[in-house]
């Protein structure tokens, strides 16, 4: 029904615009062949503009009234991967019971599933992190309720991580990893670019999940490099011992 009004609404406003060219276009016409009275064109004039304004305000306001999303679109989401900076779309407040608890919602009912999240994890982690390999993801099934909060696990590479998925609206989730995700290949770049011609390496897994302040080690063949997670989304500084 909605996808019918908003039909309408964009016919209403084509025929609109439509019907006030052609009119004011005749107009302009017999004006100029002498066959219409001044008193006459300012009639049509007046009676076309109302016309036109008309139709336009009705189809505005049926495409108005039919933009909320229905229940076959998919949520849309804000997604705060761990390996980006800054993040795209924001931080989210953590849930009450801190960020690895689930929290079971008591706002409205909503149609979003457990493939809605996993989907959108997914599309998202790829955007993010396109050179990572993105494997099986996992969300507790619904049905969900606003102010649900739930973990989604991801096979990220060679790694498992979780995300925190909330559903902030009937239509809306936002979805923040519990802890920094990081890629030991952006440490490792580094170093060869403080070290032209070196090969460096931190080591496996080259994705981790780790808390804000851990510390991990890259080496090449002559030196030592200390790596600090600074921050939730897992930007690194290194110190060279």
């Amino acid at each position: 029904m909605k996808r019918l009004l908003a039909g309408l609404g964009r016919a209403a406003v084509l025929v609109g615009v439509l019907a006030g060219v052609c009119a004011l276009g005749l107009l302009v016409i017999f004006a100029k062949k002498g066959q219409l009275q001044p008193a006459v064109i300012f009639l049509g004039l007046v009676l076309g503009g109302l016309l036109l304004l008309v139709l336009l305000l009705v189809g505005i306001a049926v495409l108005l009234a039919t933009s909320d999303d229905d229940d076959s679109t998919p949520p849309t989401t804000r997604f705060v991967p761990g390996t980006t900076s800054p993040a795209a779309g924001g931080t989210t407040s953590p849930a009450a019971g801190g960020a690895t608890t689930s929290v079971v919602g008591t706002g409205a009912a909503t149609s979003i599933t457990a493939a809605d999240m996993t989907r959108f994890l997914r599309e998202e982690q790829l955007k993010a992190t396109p050179t990572l390999a993105v494997g099986t993801i996992t969300c507790p099934p619904g049905p969900f309720r606003v102010g649900h909060v739930v973990i989604c696990r991801m096979r990220l590479e060679d790694a498992n991580v979780q995300y925190r998925v909330e559903v902030t609206s009937t239509t809306f989730i936002s979805a923040k990893a519990v802890r920094p995700i990081i890629d030991t290949v952006k440490a490792e770049d580094l170093v060869e670019t403080k070290e032209p011609g070196s090969t460096a390496t931190c080591g496996a897994p080259r994705v981790r999940q780790v808390e804000i302040r851990s510390t991990f080690t890259c080496r090449t063949a002559s030196s030592t490099w200390d790596f600090t997670v600074k921050d939730e989304q897992g930007q690194i500084e290194g110190i060279q011992r």
